[in-house]
């Protein structure tokens, strides 16, 4: 099934200029042209365009890494549940480079290998196919700089233990809601609620406890 310019910009709440653009960039198959002033859009372009908004929106992703994203990926975009967690794979930093080694780790930061292994154990870093990722490099330094300071590792496994409770609970919501509704609205109010909700409500609680230890001193 296809679809005119008209409904892909009301659906999606994109200008025309917008996703002419996004055609340009290759971002959205080029149209079907029936006949003149007609062009038919392929019906997973409101997908598409849905998904390039929340890269663009919710991870500041630029078109060039939102084109990277699509190269790398073959998204199913009418998959229901299956296709919302293939695009929490994404956020979560599946589709980063692989690029350093633990040989790599050992030169750069003053961990050791068996803190490094510590971390990986207890999922509070990420070692896949034997390298790091951008985000777990990133991890990775955090960990070495607060190392000097403390060899408390509490709050890290609570992380860990929290987050572990929180994905079942994730999954299974997930689960109803797309099973209730298996529209795009549905996996957007998913992906809404990972990557939106769940860090406000979290760092509302850091502040606010921050807040009220400032007033008691």
């Amino acid at each position: 099934m296809s679809i005119k310019m008209a409904q892909l910009m009301k659906e999606t709440g994109e200008t025309r200029s917008t996703l002419l653009f996004y055609v340009k960039e290759g971002l959205l198959q080029e149209p079907t042209k029936p006949k003149p002033n007609v062009h038919l859009y392929h019906d997973d372009s409101i997908e598409r365009v849905r998904l390039i908004k929340m890269l663009q929106n919710q991870l500041h992703y630029s078109i060039q890494q939102i084109k990277q994203v699509f190269d790398d990926n073959r998204f199913d975009f009418e998959n229901g549940v299956e296709g919302v967690l293939q695009k929490l794979e994404l956020f979560s930093g599946m589709t980063e480079r692989q690029y350093k080694t633990m040989d790599d780790a050992l030169k750069v930061y003053d961990l050791d290998k068996e803190s490094i292994e510590y971390y990986i154990k207890e999922n509070i870093l990420e070692l896949e196919n034997g390298y790091f990722n951008d985000s777990s490099w990133k991890v990775l330094q955090i960990l070495n700089d607060l190392e000097k300071y403390t060899q408390e590792k509490e709050l890290l496994l609570l992380y860990v233990k929290t987050a572990k409770e929180l994905a079942v609970k994730e999954f299974d919501l997930g689960r109803k809601l797309v099973e209730q509704d298996n529209t795009n609205h549905a996996q957007e109010l998913f992906l809404d609620l990972i990557l939106t909700l769940k860090p406000y409500i979290f760092n509302l609680q850091t502040k606010n406890e921050h807040k009220k230890r400032a007033t008691n001193e």
